[in-house]
């Protein structure tokens, strides 16, 4: 696996949510910059809700398709997790962020490919999990 790979990979964040608790410290530590100040608000809102531990869409846009919104999201400060953030912020994968953005053919081809090549990679050692968070 390579740097577009992991890159193209976390764009399944599209479809994603997390729990507030995964990002808590983004919205209680003083305001960085580094996330648009109206979802940086929004997200304050949700999270301070009555429900238990409230979820968030990754993609705030089109949170059901699977498309290259999450990408132009992030470009926007839009980033719900640091680590989507930072996939826009830094030198080295900023460019490949731009192309997803720019191009959902792209994009699609290329988590295609990455998802045949991690999928070769535990072919034959792994196991596909009737529930995600524990072992069969």
């Amino acid at each position: 696996m390579n740097l577009n790979d992991m890159v193209t990979l976390l764009g399944a964040h599209t479809v994603g949510v997390a729990h507030c608790n995964f990002f808590q410290n983004r919205l209680s530590s003083p305001d960085d910059g580094s996330m648009d100040p109206a979802l940086l608000n929004q997200l304050k809102r949700n999270c301070t809700s009555s429900n238990d531990n409230p979820t968030a869409f990754l993609d705030q846009k089109t949170a059901s398709v699977f498309d290259n919104q999450f990408y132009k999201q992030i470009k926007l400060r839009r980033g719900i997790l640091q680590i989507d953030q930072n996939l826009a912020d830094d030198e080295s994968t900023a460019a490949i962020v731009s192309r997803f953005a720019s191009n959902p053919v792209t994009f699609q081809r290329s988590f295609a490919n990455s998802m045949i090549k991690m999928g070769n990679l535990v072919a034959n050692d792994g196991e596909v999990r009737q529930n995600c968070r524990a072992f069969n």
